[in-house]
This record gives C-alpha cells, structure tokens and sequence, in this order.
C-alpha cells in the first residue's frame, strides 16, 4: 500500500516508517544518519523527487515513488 505523504524529507521520514516519530526524524537528521541519493542531509526541507533513494544510516532505505502537489509517495 502506497501511502501520501509530504514533499518534504522531514515528512517522508515520519509517513514513510523510515523514522517512527518527528522525534526520530529530527535526531536521525541531527546525528547525520540520513542519505539522500547517498549524500548526508540533514536539512528536514531537503526536497525529495521521483527516484530519490532515502536511507538510514545504511541499514534501511526507502525509493521515492512520485511526486504530486500534495506530497510523495514511498515505496513500500
């Protein structure tokens, strides 16, 4: 099931799974755990595209499916 989330790499994040809370998100970010395309972020405005490939310090990742004006959807 493909699930709607935000545009933003802090919501993708959240919606996702990636992370299990905003807690999560923001420390994942702040430590320097997360990936975008392999490249450390930690802007949670990273803007995310179709073909993004977020990942966790690794271990997880997650493709960003497609982009509409109210959000991106994973990959599940």
């Amino acid at each position: 099931m493909e699930a709607l989330v935000r545009d933003s790499l802090f919501g993708f994040l959240q919606e996702s799974g990636l992370a299990g809370s905003g807690g999560e998100a923001a420390a994942l970010l702040m430590e320097g755990l997360v990936r975008v395309n392999h490249r450390q972020v930690r802007s949670p405005r990273t803007p995310l595209r179709a073909g993004d490939v977020v990942s966790i310090a690794g271990t997880r990742s997650m493709a960003v499916f497609g982009v509409s004006p109210g959000g991106v959807r994973p990959v599940l």
